[in-house]
């Protein structure tokens, strides 16, 4: 009797570390998710120029640490250096390099991921010198515009110009620059009519002696400027760290709706910036800060750079490289966790709107 005892107590001692050992194999797959108690860690590119205010205001209230997500900000200014990076796995998420350059990353077979977003629309002014006719779209027939390829001005404004029916190479000529200053030197000095660059040259351009004759966003709302975006791989390896990331970004985003000053505050902090210069682009009318993916939008500016011969292959289906799925699982878990709060149920109704 004690050798069977002893024979089933084995048996049982072998069956509970069997259970054990397929547990924690569970358990190791589901890792990839991150325990609750895990911090995960995101490496994030922005520009200098006008930085990131959801991870600006996420940090300063305390929202990445109590989402357990530890985000390292890199600085990079140049677009094709932030995509170099995001490629080669130096940076994990990008944020802040537009809609258009990683369109034309992905349609020359980067797998790249559009799983957030930063700013819908993002202060791109045309301007001009002020001795410079300007009515409407008619007035860039015939004249150069100074731009930098790929960028969002760029894209949105040939955009608008095909749409009113000009044929890009004969009706208009673009001077490609490598820097917003250059684009802004070459109006200056009369290389070019006019010139479009990115977000925060608005004072630039007023001291330049220069004005602004368009603000893009008012012929294509919505057009689609910074997005958030990952490899393809690493988001499918990390969908809790980028969780986390969009839920605390979310949160930060509810509190810009009504504390926009904090929000200059830790702009001209953590850029160096004058008040009047954070508050030219974080305040404009142009402006605006969303999380959202906004997959419509991107679509539309996909299948638009294709009609102007910015993207050729028409075997790539951009539905592809579009992920809301993360978006909405943050957003749920911030419904069901503030049930009281209208930003996020108003957030889902906009979600169901921009992505369907």
């Amino acid at each position: 009797m004690k050798k069977e005892a002893k024979i089933i107590l084995l048996l049982i001692v072998v069956s509970l570390l069997s259970t054990a050992c397929s547990t924690k194999n569970l358990n190791a797959s589901s890792n990839d998710l991150g325990s609750d108690n895990e911090v995960l860690k995101v490496k994030l590119a922005a520009q200098a120029t006008s930085g990131q205010v959801f991870q600006f205001l996420s940090e300063d209230k305390g929202y990445l640490e109590e989402e357990k997500v530890d985000v390292d900000l890199v600085y990079i200014n140049n677009g094709s250096d932030a995509f170099s990076a995001l490629s080669s796995g130096q940076v994990d998420v990008i944020s802040t390099y537009g809609t258009g350059g990683p369109l034309i990353q992905i349609a020359n077979g980067q797998e790249f991921t559009i799983f957030g977003g930063y700013m819908i629309i993002g202060a791109t002014p045309v301007f001009a010198m002020p001795d410079t006719v300007y009515n409407s779209v008619e007035d860039f027939r015939g004249k150069k515009i100074a731009i930098m390829r790929g960028g969002t001005p760029d894209i949105v404004l040939k955009g608008i110009l095909h749409d009113a029916g000009f044929d890009l190479e004969k009706d208009v000529t673009f001077i490609e620059m490598k820097k917003n200053t250059d684009v802004m030197e070459a109006v200056r000095n009369g290389e070019a009519d006019f010139g479009s660059v990115s977000t925060g040259f608005e004072l630039q351009i007023a001291d330049a002696g220069m004005k602004i004759v368009l603000w893009p966003d008012e012929l294509w709302p919505n057009h689609s400027c910074c997005r958030m975006i990952a490899k393809t791989s690493w988001l499918k390896e990390n969908p809790e760290a980028a969780e986390r990331l969009l839920r605390a970004y979310l949160r930060a985003e509810a509190d810009m709706q009504h504390d926009m000053s904090r929000v200059v505050e830790l702009t001209v902090e953590n850029l160096d910036m004058s008040v009047e210069t954070a508050e030219s682009f974080l305040l404009s009318e142009h402006m605006i800060y969303e999380t959202d993916p906004y997959k419509n939008s991107v679509i539309k500016m996909w299948e638009k750079m294709q009609s102007f011969g910015y993207i050729k292959d028409p075997a790539i289906k951009i539905e592809d490289h579009i992920d809301i799925n993360h978006y909405k699982s943050a957003l749920d878990s911030l419904i069901n966790d503030y049930p009281d709060n209208t930003f996020f149920k108003d957030k889902l109704v906009e979600f169901n709107s921009n992505n369907f």
